[in-house]
């Protein structure tokens, strides 16, 4: 049977500095290991590169006989986590939280809010599930996280400081519940801590880490019939004491008012009445060998790193996917990921503003441009104009086009820069990576969300755009109107519709090319700020070397997209048909398709590149 988890001369480094050396572990069902280090000693480190959150120089990991560096979706299936921060959308509840996760890990619609449940009632958080994660203490986030690890009912365990916040009661829960996983359900508990002396009853195995190389691995019960016996001296006065200590050859160590020593094979006896000679004895009894003594020996400077275990014996990687606990989970990846994205972008109070400013600009437009006709055809019916348009349902709504499109681009802009940084930011983008799916599955499932939002939102926009227009002036022809009552046809109606439903398709592909150019600035930049400004940046500053490229400035995505400055795009063209101009002309139509085309694989390529590499704090 395989091991749940098997590590195997792991390194990794910063540059040129290597923060992890050769590190070596392994973990069988119902073994809760404690994994144990000063701070920076490399363990996050090394549940990270365990998750897939880094890459490793070197090395290998299996969890139940899975390469998961090769097939991470199925490694972990199986496989529930949290590392340092636990990271939720705060806006959220937590229920809703808990159940997109469980959602993308694969569990059907009403599987995945049963199982959010029963994780939240047994971590307490029963009564806050409708609370947004916002409002909740630091050991209720931490609560959360641990519940959001338990999702699915994993085999394998990876928990950096779980009770990290958390209350006395708290840690008793959290102890008790893994007690209960190891021991009586088989799951593999790998989890790191500082508080040793919740570790002791608990773990029954330990790894020592010290400067990213492990320095003691093995069994407890085994350390500790290893470990050697150290003596407890206590009396008066102790100077003497550890002077007679020394004139027997040993190696006392004051602390405080009690001396340790090994005895080093001497008859405890004759120490004993050597100490008796050279003060009042009142106390001569052996150390007890806990967790503590052992890891603080194991991680003074001096302890050689011979002390460490061998690496453990190698056993055949699964070169395929194989069976293991959870696999069903890892089917339709990219469609869980767009699932996930689709639901917490709807979650967002922002989103809806953003679905909803463009279409109201349209719809203000549309009234802003009756006021202009009326006011027009007041001062032709009053004489002190000769002839004025009596508008129509297409210039109007061409008007609106042209007034929400750029904000509608803005918005799209705004939200595909925020995508990735906020999700590191938030922590969120390592839930949703550590999930049964892979990098490549997260930024299709955004990308796709994201052309959802702006498919749907240009619907609306247009929608919005062409019942005002249609209930205010129809859709019929645009007509000249004269002082003397004359009416002549500028734009006929059944030349201008098919018009309309171009402008409307063409107007897309530079809609979803400004969204993958701020998904790009989010992988690149990594912080939210940076990513707006960068994605302004790299939409905007081409349009400074428009006037010198010429007919080769069809080439930037501004040229099919009505801008302040100018509109070249099928809008424009639209609305110059709409108008009647005789002189209309659509200057970029070659490049309507391949510009906005060739930026979106510019952008795509480039941010998949950024998040394979990029390493997930």
């Amino acid at each position: 049977m395989s091991r749940a988890l098997e590590v195997r001369n792991l390194s990794f480094g910063y540059g040129r500095r290597e923060s992890v050396h050769s590190v070596s572990l392994s973990l069988d069902a119902g073994d809760c290991y404690g994994f144990l280090g000063h701070n920076g000693a490399g363990k996050t480190t090394v549940l990270r590169l365990c998750l897939g959150l880094m890459r490793p120089r070197s090395g290998s990991i299996q969890i139940h006989g899975v390469d998961a560096l090769r097939y991470p979706r199925q490694a972990r299936a199986g496989t529930g986590a949290l590392v340092e921060r636990p990271g939720f959308h705060l806006h959220a509840k937590a229920h809703t939280n808990l159940m997109s996760l469980a959602r993308l890990q694969g569990m059907p619609r009403a599987l995945a809010a049963a199982e959010s449940w029963r994780v939240l009632e047994l971590l307490g958080l029963g009564k806050a599930a409708n609370q947004p994660v916002g409002s909740f203490s630091l050991g209720m986030r931490q609560r959360l996280g641990i519940a959001q690890a338990l999702l699915g009912k994993p085999k394998l365990l990876l928990l950096d400081e779980p009770i990290n916040g958390l209350d006395p009661e708290g840690i008793a829960d959290v102890r008790n519940l893994l007690r209960h996983l190891s021991r009586e359900e088989g799951v593999a508990v790998l989890l790191s801590s500082h508080q040793l002396q919740e570790l002791e009853d608990l773990c029954t195995r330990i790894g020592v880490l010290r400067e990213g190389a492990m320095v003691l691995e093995g069994s407890l019960d085994e350390l500790r019939r290893d470990a050697r016996q150290r003596t407890i001296v206590m009396g008066s006065p102790l100077p003497a004491m550890e002077s007679a200590l020394r004139e027997l050859g040993l190696a006392p160590e004051r602390q405080q008012d009690r001396i340790t020593v090994e005895l080093a094979g001497q008859p405890a006896g004759a120490v004993a009445r050597a100490l008796t000679r050279a003060g009042e004895l009142t106390a001569f009894q052996s150390e007890p060998v806990t967790l503590e003594s052992i890891y603080l020996r194991a991680s003074q400077p001096s302890t050689p790193r011979a002390n460490a275990a061998q690496p453990p014996p190698a056993t055949e990687a699964a070169t395929l996917p194989v069976p293991m606990p959870g696999a069903h989970m890892a089917t339709r990846p990219r469609l869980r990921a767009f699932g996930h994205e689709v639901r917490m972008l709807l979650t967002r109070p922002t989103t809806r503003f953003l679905f909803a400013l463009p279409a109201a600009v349209a719809v203000i437009s549309v009234f802003s441009y009756r006021t202009k006709v009326q006011a027009a055809l007041a001062l032709v019916a009053t004489k002190e104009k000769f002839s004025a348009d009596s508008g129509s349902g297409h210039l109007a709504t061409a008007h609106a086009l042209q007034a929400a499109t750029p904000i509608f681009a803005a918005c799209l802009l705004w939200l595909g820069s925020q995508t990735i940084a906020a999700d590191l930011q938030r922590d969120t983008l390592r839930n949703t990576v550590i999930r049964s799916v892979r990098r490549s599955d997260v930024l299709i499932g955004k990308l796709g969300a994201l052309a959802t939002f702006a498919i749907a939102g240009w619907a609306s926009v247009s929608l919005a755009a062409l019942i005002t227009a249609s209930s205010l002036f129809g859709l019929g022809n645009l007509e000249e109107i004269t002082r003397t009552g004359g009416r002549q046809p500028l734009a006929v109606a059944a030349d201008v519709a098919p018009m309309f439903s171009a402008a409307l398709l063409w107007t897309v592909p530079p809609l979803l090319a400004v969204t993958a150019l701020g998904i790009c600035a989010s992988a690149l930049a990594r912080r939210p700020a940076r990513a707006l400004a960068l994605a302004l940046l790299m939409a905007l500053g081409p349009e400074l070397v428009h006037t010198s490229l010429r007919e080769r400035a069809g080439w930037l995505l501004t040229s099919h997209l009505p801008t302040p400055l100018r509109d070249d795009s099928v809008l424009g063209y639209f609305e110059a048909i709409a108008r009647g101009a005789a002189d209309a002309n659509w200057a970029y139509e070659s490049q309507a398709l391949w510009s906005p085309l060739a930026w979106m694989v510019l952008a795509i390529t480039t941010a998949a590149l950024v998040l394979r590499r990029l390493r997930i704090p």
